[in-house]
């Protein structure tokens, strides 16, 4: 009997795996580790960046210009202080009074942050001298429409936050890592949906959801549409006035900069994007009966713990089950159906009427479902008509959360039980993704 063993918040969980289950692959991202001096690389970068004056001389020109930092919210790790600190030093150097400053968390429509969770991710020292907010979404007077954009053969209304757009220098703060639509994330993608109103996130997700199930996550931006779209908007912003101004990286296993860009915003994102192709994603010879993704390091809540079953379905064999370990600190996070409903009919059903057409009877039927979730639920119904998933969350199953399609665990265990009474009997080729929300296979098949 083999055991596996994963992160699990600080900690790591261990289980054992049934007596006919063969562990073919742990696919494991491939990020260098971060040199001890990367506070240093992370200066030099604002010193000497890509396509861009210095941040310190951008700031120089701009001695009593309003200044915006855009920065992740809670559903993303990164050292936010320590990267600060370096870019408030350039601010000080500069003498940008603090009033000029604002920080603004590109929620785009996740939660906002409490006062205490403000302190937690940006330092209590900025939190407490430094203006900061969360995107307002449901707000629509809180932006400005800056027109129609176009690319990739697809059209949005861009919304976007009055405040980010009047800025005269924006600073966007960010890590780049998989993404289950864009390809990968970073850049302007902080902008849109980071900082825009509901209709324009709405109508961005959707878009980007094929009608056929495809593998999106790692694709290069000149075939991605959701980048394009985003980077057309980020055009757009800029050109509405201000400058932006890129501080970007790749995060190692312990949540340190192993790669570091900063200046333009795209050419730093694309930069990046390339290494992160090399580091996350990880060759598959064949096919997998099973796949056990652990959500880590986006297993916040389970909107996002979702994306890491998005990120490596493409691993499991068509009817193989794939099982998603979460903590989900944050809970579910999004509308459920207050009617119960079996996972195994919603599959049942999935399979019998497809993916597509379920997906919009039940957005019209529970009418809580728009922007986000209306995607969630496309994106899960396609997997679902190809893939079983169970998904291990103590924290939500001992909420005692119902979500259709998705039977809830505390114990990794019983799933593994229950998947293993699902699949013919005899050997289970199995392929573990430790850190699942940060890698993605490539199918050699």
């Amino acid at each position: 009997m083999a055991d596996i063993s994963i992160p699990w918040g600080d900690e790591m969980l261990t289980a054992s795996l049934p007596a006919d289950w063969t562990v073919q692959q742990i696919a494991t991202p491939a990020i260098p580790s971060a040199d001890d001096d990367w506070p240093e690389r992370l200066a030099d970068a604002l010193a000497q960046p890509e396509g861009t004056p210095s941040l310190g001389k951008l700031l120089a020109a701009r001695p009593n210009g309003r200044i915006v930092v855009v920065v992740e919210d809670l559903t993303r790790h990164s050292p936010l202080p320590i990267i600060l600190e370096a870019v408030f030093r350039e601010f000080h150097h500069a003498n940008i009074p603090d009033e000029n400053i604002e920080i603004f968390f590109a929620t785009g429509m996740h939660p906002p942050l409490t006062d205490e969770e403000a302190a937690g991710k940006i330092g209590p020292g900025l939190a407490g001298k430094i203006n900061w907010r969360c995107n307002p979404w449901r707000d629509r007077d809180a932006y400005v429409n800056l027109g129609s954009v176009r690319a990739g053969g697809a059209t949005i209304d861009l919304l976007a936050d009055r405040g980010v757009v009047s800025a005269d220098l924006r600073i966007i703060v960010t890590s780049v890592s998989p993404h289950l639509q864009a390809g990968f994330g970073g850049g302007y993608k902080m902008f849109v949906p980071g900082c825009a109103h509901l209709e324009t996130i709405r109508r961005l997700h959707l878009l980007s959801v094929p009608r056929r199930h495809s593998r999106q996550v790692g694709q290069p931006a000149r075939l991605n549409r959701m980048r394009r779209l985003i980077d057309a908007a980020g055009q757009a912003v800029d050109a509405a006035g201000g400058k932006s101004f890129g501080v970007q990286y790749i995060l190692d296993a312990d949540d340190r900069l192993g790669a570091v860009a900063a200046g333009d915003v795209t050419a730093c994102q694309r930069m990046l994007a390339k290494h992160c192709a090399a580091g996350c994603g990880v060759l598959l010879d064949a096919p997998a009966d099973v796949v056990i993704v652990n959500a880590w390091p986006r297993d916040f809540d389970l909107w996002q713990a979702f994306k890491a079953i998005a990120n490596t379905c493409w691993a499991a064999r068509e009817n193989g089950v794939i099982i998603c370990l979460a903590r989900c600190p944050g809970g579910v996070n999004m509308p459920t159906p207050k009617f119960p409903i079996s996972p195994g009919f919603v599959r049942r059903v999935v399979r019998l009427f497809g993916a597509n057409a379920l997906a919009s009877l039940m957005t019209r039927l529970i009418p809580t479902l728009s922007g986000d979730a209306a995607f969630f639920v496309r994106l899960a119904m396609q997997i679902l008509q190809r893939n079983t998933i169970l998904m291990v969350s103590p924290a939500i199953a001992d909420a005692d959360q119902k979500m259709p399609g998705l039977p809830l665990y505390a114990d990794p265990t019983d799933a593994f039980a229950d998947a293993d009474a699902m699949l013919p009997k005899g050997p289970k080729r199995v392929v573990v993704f430790p850190a699942g929300g940060v890698s993605y296979p490539i199918p050699r098949w």
